[in-house]
């Protein structure tokens, strides 16, 4: 029996978000092979998260197709190259802050020229996605009772993970990659909930979304630090690596204050 507190999802309704994420990874594959900007970067990484969102929650059958696991293996190959890309734009973006200083006009033109031998390869597979985006779905290939089967384990896991894992990022300050897996985990709760039909959103999606405003600031402050920890020291370096660190602490702070009552926890597998 289900618990009251998770969302309903039908086969029309998933069937139809299905296809507009699988349509939104398409126009965002264009406008990104069209000019491979910060922004285009960014909203073909959310395209992308989204669909791999909504896979997840295909039925193992369709899952398990031949062609639908290439397809999806190009689209994690075409995120892990685009990460690398999407790091250097918030580091760009930040250093552009110091602009005035011959030293960090340097370092900019330096990324610059490392973004664009990072895409290279981060286009080429985007092109590949592009030919093959992956598996259609139609509602009348999807029975209800699995597909809401389907949906509460993977809303529980990724609930029950979550609850595990925040303790321990709450608890140290220091803990940058767990944060960076809470940050992932709560972006796909986010995805899959937002998936089920409410008249408005429940309780742990709108902590989710808070959440991840907050996880999302911290990670670029982690990628900034370090990269500034990686150069070799000056007292500019020195100054803009507190000021960094100054702030990610601040919104260190507000998450572990936000996330002292965590909603998500009623998703959480009960033992």
């Amino acid at each position: 029996m289900l618990e009251p507190s998770l969302p309903l999802i039908t086969r029309d309704s998933f069937a139809k978000e299905y296809d507009k994420f699988a349509q939104a990874l398409t126009r965002r594959v264009k406008a990104y092979l069209r000019d491979p900007n910060a922004e285009n970067v960014h909203r073909l990484r959310t395209a992308t998260r989204r669909l791999q969102a909504a896979f997840a929650l295909l039925p193992k059958t369709t899952r398990k197709q031949n062609k639908a696991q290439k397809a999806m293996t190009r689209i994690k190959k075409l995120m892990k190259a685009n990460a690398s890309v999407r790091d250097q734009d918030i580091i760009l973006s930040k250093l552009s802050t110091y602009k005035q200083d011959p030293r960090y006009q340097r370092l900019i033109e330096d990324l610059r020229k490392s973004r664009k031998s990072h895409l290279e390869q981060a286009k080429e597979l985007a092109l590949s996605v592009q030919k093959s985006p992956g598996p259609r779905v139609k509602p009348r290939g999807l029975s209800e009772t699995v597909l809401q089967r389907r949906y509460d384990k993977v809303a529980r896991k990724l609930g029950s993970k979550i609850t595990n894992e925040l303790p321990v990022v709450r608890g140290d300050p220091s803990k940058v990659e767990e944060l960076h897996v809470v940050r992932r985990d709560c972006k796909q709760l986010r995805y899959v909930l937002e998936m089920g039909e409410f008249s408005r959103p429940p309780k742990p999606l709108v902590a989710l979304r808070s959440w991840q405003d907050l996880l999302g600031t911290i990670r670029d402050h982690d990628v900034m630090i370090a990269y500034l920890r990686g150069l070799n020291k000056s007292p500019e370096i020195q100054l803009a690596l507190n000021m960094e660190t100054e702030s990610r602490n601040d919104n260190y702070r507000k998450f572990v204050e936000a996330s002292r009552e965590n909603p998500v926890s009623r998703f959480a597998v009960r033992h």
